[in-house]
Protein backbone atom coordinates (compact mmCIF):
# COMPACT_ATOMS: atom_id res chain seq x y z
CA UNK A 1 0.00 0.00 0.00
CA UNK A 2 1.63 3.33 -0.76
CA UNK A 3 0.25 6.61 0.16
CA UNK A 4 -3.05 8.35 -0.96
CA UNK A 5 -1.53 11.57 -1.69
CA UNK A 6 1.83 11.05 -2.70
CA UNK A 7 2.06 8.14 -3.72
CA UNK A 8 5.73 7.06 -1.55
CA UNK A 9 5.66 3.48 -0.16
CA UNK A 10 7.10 5.12 3.07
CA UNK A 11 4.28 4.75 5.31
CA UNK A 12 3.82 3.22 8.82
CA UNK A 13 0.77 1.97 10.47
CA UNK A 14 0.09 5.23 13.49
CA UNK A 15 -2.44 4.58 15.59
CA UNK A 16 -5.50 2.55 15.95
CA UNK A 17 -9.09 4.40 16.81
CA UNK A 18 -12.25 2.75 17.61
CA UNK A 19 -10.59 -0.35 15.24
CA UNK A 20 -9.53 1.63 12.60
CA UNK A 21 -6.48 1.81 11.05
CA UNK A 22 -4.83 4.51 10.46
CA UNK A 23 -1.40 5.10 8.34
CA UNK A 24 1.20 8.36 8.23
CA UNK A 25 3.30 9.31 5.22
CA UNK A 26 6.82 9.81 5.81
CA UNK A 27 6.76 11.68 2.63
CA UNK A 28 4.41 14.28 2.61
CA UNK A 29 3.03 14.01 6.41
CA UNK A 30 -0.52 13.17 5.78
CA UNK A 31 -2.48 10.66 8.55
CA UNK A 32 -4.89 7.96 6.39
CA UNK A 33 -7.16 5.40 6.94
CA UNK A 34 -6.83 1.90 6.06
CA UNK A 35 -9.38 0.49 3.20
CA UNK A 36 -11.78 3.47 3.35
CA UNK A 37 -12.35 2.43 -0.42
CA UNK A 38 -14.39 -0.83 1.15
CA UNK A 39 -16.16 1.48 3.60
CA UNK A 40 -17.33 3.60 0.78
CA UNK A 41 -18.92 0.83 -1.33
CA UNK A 42 -19.98 -1.14 1.60
CA UNK A 43 -21.72 1.96 3.65
CA UNK A 44 -24.17 5.20 2.67
CA UNK A 45 -21.81 7.43 4.60
CA UNK A 46 -24.36 10.02 4.46
CA UNK A 47 -27.82 9.21 4.96
CA UNK A 48 -30.57 10.76 7.07
CA UNK A 49 -28.72 9.41 10.17
CA UNK A 50 -25.33 11.24 9.27
CA UNK A 51 -27.53 14.70 9.58
CA UNK A 52 -29.43 13.85 12.20
CA UNK A 53 -27.31 15.83 14.70
CA UNK A 54 -26.71 18.14 12.37
CA UNK A 55 -27.60 22.17 12.74
CA UNK A 56 -30.98 21.94 11.25
CA UNK A 57 -34.76 22.79 11.78
CA UNK A 58 -34.81 24.61 15.04
CA UNK A 59 -31.19 24.14 15.88
CA UNK A 60 -30.32 26.22 12.55
CA UNK A 61 -28.85 29.53 13.42
CA UNK A 62 -27.98 31.14 10.41
CA UNK A 63 -27.20 34.13 11.76
CA UNK A 64 -24.05 32.10 13.36
CA UNK A 65 -23.35 30.90 9.86
CA UNK A 66 -24.15 34.10 8.16
CA UNK A 67 -21.10 35.64 10.46
CA UNK A 68 -18.88 32.94 9.40
CA UNK A 69 -19.08 33.57 6.02
CA UNK A 70 -19.23 37.13 6.31
CA UNK A 71 -15.43 36.78 8.54
CA UNK A 72 -14.06 35.02 6.00
CA UNK A 73 -15.34 36.76 2.69
CA UNK A 74 -14.24 40.16 4.56
CA UNK A 75 -10.61 38.20 5.52
CA UNK A 76 -9.92 36.80 2.15
CA UNK A 77 -11.02 40.05 0.18
CA UNK A 78 -8.45 41.71 2.25
CA UNK A 79 -5.98 39.30 1.78
CA UNK A 80 -6.73 38.28 -1.85
CA UNK A 81 -8.31 40.18 -3.66
CA UNK A 82 -12.49 40.51 -4.99
CA UNK A 83 -15.04 37.48 -4.26
CA UNK A 84 -17.67 38.04 -6.69
CA UNK A 85 -18.52 34.53 -7.39
CA UNK A 86 -18.37 31.29 -4.98
CA UNK A 87 -18.89 27.55 -5.19
CA UNK A 88 -19.17 25.62 -1.60
CA UNK A 89 -18.25 22.08 -2.04
CA UNK A 90 -19.83 19.75 0.29
CA UNK A 91 -22.73 22.38 0.79
CA UNK A 92 -24.57 20.65 3.34
CA UNK A 93 -28.01 21.85 3.44
CA UNK A 94 -26.73 24.88 1.26
CA UNK A 95 -26.96 27.50 4.19
CA UNK A 96 -23.24 28.84 3.45
CA UNK A 97 -24.77 29.52 -0.61
CA UNK A 98 -27.38 31.36 1.14
CA UNK A 99 -25.04 33.10 3.08
CA UNK A 100 -22.66 34.17 -0.10
CA UNK A 101 -25.73 35.26 -1.96
CA UNK A 102 -27.42 37.66 0.73
CA UNK A 103 -23.65 38.81 1.06
CA UNK A 104 -23.92 39.67 -2.58
CA UNK A 105 -21.88 36.86 -4.26
CA UNK A 106 -22.88 34.43 -7.26
CA UNK A 107 -23.09 31.22 -5.50
CA UNK A 108 -23.11 27.89 -6.16
CA UNK A 109 -22.92 24.37 -4.28
CA UNK A 110 -22.01 20.88 -4.97
CA UNK A 111 -23.08 17.85 -2.38
CA UNK A 112 -22.74 14.14 -2.85
CA UNK A 113 -25.74 13.65 -0.07
CA UNK A 114 -29.25 13.09 -1.85
CA UNK A 115 -30.76 13.54 1.77
CA UNK A 116 -29.41 17.14 2.00
CA UNK A 117 -29.70 18.14 -1.30
CA UNK A 118 -33.74 17.32 -0.80
CA UNK A 119 -33.84 19.31 2.51
CA UNK A 120 -31.65 22.46 0.87
CA UNK A 121 -34.38 22.52 -1.94
CA UNK A 122 -37.79 21.63 0.43
CA UNK A 123 -36.62 23.55 3.64
CA UNK A 124 -34.27 26.44 2.08
CA UNK A 125 -35.68 26.87 -1.19
CA UNK A 126 -31.39 25.74 -1.82
CA UNK A 127 -30.86 24.30 -5.09
CA UNK A 128 -27.78 22.18 -5.09
CA UNK A 129 -25.80 19.96 -7.63
CA UNK A 130 -26.10 16.33 -6.34
CA UNK A 131 -22.64 14.56 -6.84
CA UNK A 132 -19.05 14.87 -5.92
CA UNK A 133 -16.52 17.89 -7.42
CA UNK A 134 -15.01 15.59 -10.05
CA UNK A 135 -18.22 14.96 -11.98
CA UNK A 136 -19.53 18.82 -11.34
CA UNK A 137 -20.01 20.25 -15.12
CA UNK A 138 -19.95 24.12 -15.85
CA UNK A 139 -19.20 26.54 -18.09
CA UNK A 140 -18.71 29.00 -14.80
CA UNK A 141 -15.45 29.92 -13.42
CA UNK A 142 -15.62 31.18 -9.68
CA UNK A 143 -13.71 33.69 -7.81
CA UNK A 144 -13.50 31.28 -4.41
CA UNK A 145 -13.99 27.43 -4.08
CA UNK A 146 -14.66 26.51 -0.49
CA UNK A 147 -14.88 23.22 1.83
CA UNK A 148 -15.79 23.99 5.05
CA UNK A 149 -15.07 21.13 7.11
CA UNK A 150 -15.73 18.76 4.02
CA UNK A 151 -12.43 18.26 2.31
CA UNK A 152 -11.07 15.88 5.12
CA UNK A 153 -13.79 13.70 4.04
CA UNK A 154 -13.16 13.28 0.49
CA UNK A 155 -11.41 9.99 -0.92
CA UNK A 156 -9.49 11.70 -3.82
CA UNK A 157 -8.04 15.00 -2.70
CA UNK A 158 -5.37 15.50 -5.52
CA UNK A 159 -8.09 14.67 -8.22
CA UNK A 160 -10.31 17.41 -6.01
CA UNK A 161 -7.83 19.77 -5.98
CA UNK A 162 -6.81 19.55 -9.52
CA UNK A 163 -10.61 20.10 -10.50
CA UNK A 164 -9.99 22.99 -8.27
CA UNK A 165 -8.04 24.58 -11.03
CA UNK A 166 -10.13 24.04 -13.48
CA UNK A 167 -13.02 26.04 -11.77
CA UNK A 168 -10.92 28.96 -10.25
CA UNK A 169 -10.77 31.95 -12.46
CA UNK A 170 -7.66 33.76 -12.70
CA UNK A 171 -5.88 34.48 -9.24
CA UNK A 172 -8.83 32.50 -8.04
CA UNK A 173 -8.78 31.38 -4.09
CA UNK A 174 -9.13 28.09 -2.46
CA UNK A 175 -10.38 28.09 0.94
CA UNK A 176 -10.13 24.81 3.38
CA UNK A 177 -11.48 24.47 6.92
CA UNK A 178 -10.45 21.23 8.45
CA UNK A 179 -9.16 19.99 11.79
CA UNK A 180 -6.10 20.33 12.44
CA UNK A 181 -4.11 16.98 13.65
CA UNK A 182 -1.40 18.36 14.99
CA UNK A 183 -3.36 20.79 17.41
CA UNK A 184 -2.50 20.88 21.00
CA UNK A 185 -6.21 19.97 22.02
CA UNK A 186 -5.76 16.59 19.49
CA UNK A 187 -2.67 15.29 21.87
CA UNK A 188 -4.47 15.70 24.79
CA UNK A 189 -7.62 14.74 24.07
CA UNK A 190 -6.27 11.25 22.21
CA UNK A 191 -8.09 8.94 20.91
CA UNK A 192 -11.23 10.99 21.74
CA UNK A 193 -10.42 13.59 19.64
CA UNK A 194 -13.21 15.01 18.11
CA UNK A 195 -11.38 15.37 14.72
CA UNK A 196 -10.68 12.34 13.96
CA UNK A 197 -14.53 11.35 13.25
CA UNK A 198 -13.90 7.65 11.83
CA UNK A 199 -15.16 6.99 9.52
CA UNK A 200 -16.29 10.15 7.72
CA UNK A 201 -12.84 11.64 7.91
CA UNK A 202 -10.66 9.87 5.68
CA UNK A 203 -7.45 12.11 5.73
CA UNK A 204 -5.95 14.06 8.53
CA UNK A 205 -3.86 17.22 7.69
CA UNK A 206 -1.77 18.84 9.57
CA UNK A 207 -0.26 22.86 8.54
CA UNK A 208 2.84 20.81 6.94
CA UNK A 209 1.03 18.04 5.19
CA UNK A 210 -1.92 20.37 3.57
CA UNK A 211 0.68 22.93 2.78
CA UNK A 212 2.40 19.93 0.78
CA UNK A 213 0.01 19.14 -1.04
CA UNK A 214 -1.05 22.74 -2.57
CA UNK A 215 2.61 23.11 -3.20
CA UNK A 216 2.63 20.03 -5.35
CA UNK A 217 -0.17 20.77 -7.51
CA UNK A 218 1.36 24.59 -7.65
CA UNK A 219 -1.07 26.86 -5.66
CA UNK A 220 0.68 30.26 -3.88
CA UNK A 221 0.39 32.57 -1.73
CA UNK A 222 -0.86 30.08 0.83
CA UNK A 223 -1.78 31.40 4.23
CA UNK A 224 -2.45 29.13 7.64
CA UNK A 225 -5.09 30.63 10.00
CA UNK A 226 -5.16 28.27 13.11
CA UNK A 227 -7.97 28.03 15.76
CA UNK A 228 -7.62 29.01 19.17
CA UNK A 229 -7.56 26.38 22.00
CA UNK A 230 -10.99 26.07 22.70
CA UNK A 231 -10.92 24.90 26.84
CA UNK A 232 -14.74 23.88 26.59
CA UNK A 233 -13.89 21.39 24.15
CA UNK A 234 -11.10 19.74 26.44
CA UNK A 235 -13.76 18.49 29.16
CA UNK A 236 -16.95 17.62 26.70
CA UNK A 237 -17.84 16.68 23.36
CA UNK A 238 -18.59 19.60 21.43
CA UNK A 239 -21.94 20.36 21.58
CA UNK A 240 -23.98 22.26 18.65
CA UNK A 241 -25.37 25.37 21.12
CA UNK A 242 -21.25 25.58 22.08
CA UNK A 243 -19.46 25.82 18.32
CA UNK A 244 -21.89 28.75 17.99
CA UNK A 245 -21.04 30.76 21.28
CA UNK A 246 -17.63 29.86 20.69
CA UNK A 247 -17.42 30.92 17.02
CA UNK A 248 -18.56 34.52 18.23
CA UNK A 249 -15.12 34.85 20.61
CA UNK A 250 -13.21 33.10 17.66
CA UNK A 251 -13.76 35.83 14.99
CA UNK A 252 -13.37 38.74 17.01
CA UNK A 253 -10.86 41.50 16.09
CA UNK A 254 -8.29 41.40 19.64
CA UNK A 255 -8.34 37.35 18.40
CA UNK A 256 -6.74 38.30 15.07
CA UNK A 257 -3.76 40.38 16.84
CA UNK A 258 -2.66 37.75 18.76
CA UNK A 259 -3.50 34.65 16.46
CA UNK A 260 -0.13 34.06 14.96
CA UNK A 261 1.64 33.72 18.68
CA UNK A 262 -0.56 32.45 20.65
CA UNK A 263 -1.80 29.50 18.10
CA UNK A 264 1.99 28.07 17.65
CA UNK A 265 1.34 26.60 21.19
CA UNK A 266 -1.81 26.31 21.99
CA UNK A 267 -4.08 25.66 18.54
CA UNK A 268 -7.29 24.53 18.82
CA UNK A 269 -9.11 21.63 16.41
CA UNK A 270 -9.53 23.21 13.44
CA UNK A 271 -7.16 25.48 10.96
CA UNK A 272 -8.14 27.66 7.74
CA UNK A 273 -6.27 27.35 4.45
CA UNK A 274 -6.41 29.90 2.11
CA UNK A 275 -4.16 29.57 -1.29
CA UNK A 276 -4.31 31.33 -4.82
CA UNK A 277 -3.95 29.76 -7.99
Amino acid sequence: MNCRICNSSRIYRYTIIDNYILFKCKECKVIFLENFDKILSSQNLYDENYFENYLYENEVDYDSIKSTAQYYLNYIQKNFGQVNSVLDVGAGFGLFVKAFRELGCNADGVEISSYSVKIAKEKFNIYLFNGNLINFQTDKKYDLVCFYHSFEHLPNPVETIQKVKTLLNVNGILWLSLPNVMSLDRFIQKEKWNGWSLPYHFFHYSPVSIKNLLKKEDFRKIKIQKAFLNPIRLIKKNSISEKISYQKVEYSRLKELIRKPTTLIFSGQNMNVFAKK
